[in-house]
């Protein structure tokens, strides 16, 4: 019998012997007392099985791992698979996770550039192709929020638009309530906070959104953000001039790989001058090891050029 109408591998098989027999969806349904017709219909019509034992879902699970996982789901009873359920929604957060620190300040800064927030999901989650990235979000996110993060890899779906396909680092928590706490939070709270976490909310924007350019091949020194959200743009500039480091912003359109994003206004902020780039690399920096190596060049050639001898540290954030 269903458990608040969630169906058993059993359930499948009685149905199905039905069906053998000559029976319809709608008779079925009533003889085993179901509330709705509608699974049985899927049973029989689409070849589907209940949820947590279709074997379609176990195939296209693209590791080795996932298909350890799905079958561990499949012997789930339907009851534990309900409270699993519900424990998801009712996960609470800590009442210290509200308090704007280091670490909320960073996962904004991801959230609003790479990362997703789905409240119809109960999710926060973050898919990038640099592994060392998702690894420090998937370690921030933990300690933030208390919740155990997944943390797995799948390959990027072929679209004509792209001709390579990269392989992809995903992680996120289930919370219903980090997921509309993020998505609700007021963030030019970040214009009063203090530099720590001014710092730690660009790192999470520029290791999302951010570009440096590749000195010396490419002939120029400069650190690039980029979003199509206007009022975003307008907040990091401002948190930026209060560490003084001095952006410019210009408009261009985007030649997006969908037809819809084809021709939106993308806005991109610059920063070039010397002094804003080495404020940057000492307030700021990135996480990510390609572009954080590139920054380090061009502090490099800075104080090589102007005579300062100052050692960059060749640090990695932490």
């Amino acid at each position: 019998m269903p458990f608040k109408y969630r169906y058993s591998l059993e359930d499948y098989y009685q149905a199905m012997e039905l069906h053998k027999k000559g029976y319809g969806s709608l008779r079925i349904s009533k003889i085993l007392k179901y509330p709705t017709r509608s699974a049985i219909e899927n049973w029989i019509n689409k070849g589907r099985k209940p949820y947590y034992f279709s074997e379609k879902r176990i195939e296209a699970c693209n590791s080795k791992e996932n298909v350890e996982r799905m079958r561990a789901m499949n012997k789930l009873t339907q009851p534990k698979a309900s409270r699993i359920a519900a424990e998801l929604i009712i996960k609470r957060l800590p009442e210290s996770s509200k308090i704007l620190t280091e670490d909320l300040g960073y996962i904004l800064g991801v959230v609003y550039g790479d990362g997703h927030v789905s409240v119809k999901q109960r999710r926060v989650m973050l898919g990038v192709t640099d592994k060392e990235f998702a690894e420090k979000f998937k370690e921030t996110i933990e300690r933030w929020s208390g919740f155990k993060a997944r943390f797995l890899t799948k390959i990027q779906k072929p679209d004509i638009y792209i001709k390579s396909r990269k392989l992809i680092y995903l992680t996120y928590i289930d919370s219903k309530e980090a997921a509309i706490f993020l998505k609700n939070f007021d963030r030019n709270i970040l214009l009063d906070s203090t530099t720590k976490i001014k710092s730690a909310f660009l790192r999470g924007f520029f290791d999302s959104e951010g570009h440096v350019s590749n000195y010396p091949i490419s002939k120029s020194r400069v650190i690039k953000g980029f979003n199509t959200n206007y009022d975003l743009i307008i907040l990091v500039q401002n948190l930026l001039i209060s560490l003084s480091i001095y952006p410019t912003i210009y408009t261009t359109k985007t030649c997006g790989i969908k037809s819809g994003d084809i021709g939106k206004p993308y806005y991109v902020l610059s920063i070039c001058k010397k002094e804003s780039i080495i404020n940057f690399y000492s307030l700021i920096g990135f996480n990510i090891n390609r572009k954080q190596e590139r920054l380090i060049r061009q502090v490099d050639h800075i104080n090589m050029v102007g005579g300062n001898k100052n050692d960059t540290g060749r640090k990695i954030w932490e």
